[in-house]
């Protein structure tokens, strides 16, 4: 399980970067805070992870 390395929080969402459909299980994705939506600028360096916690992003996302 993914942890927040700045408050150790175990509840971590998985960050969604570029344009996203507005999809029922996105939504409820987002709902859970299983997902956040990052923007739709994308560059090499950005997060793939926010804790719910303290909000702290980290990790490099992958991008097709």
């Amino acid at each position: 399980m993914t942890q927040c390395p700045q408050c150790k929080s175990t509840i971590i969402a998985e960050i969604l970067w570029g344009f996203s459909s507005d999809s029922d299980f996105l939504q409820d994705e987002i709902k859970k805070k299983k997902i956040v939506l990052g923007g739709c600028l994308i560059t090499d360096n950005d997060p793939q992870w926010e804790c719910n916690s303290c909000h702290h992003r980290w990790g490099v996302a992958f991008h097709e």
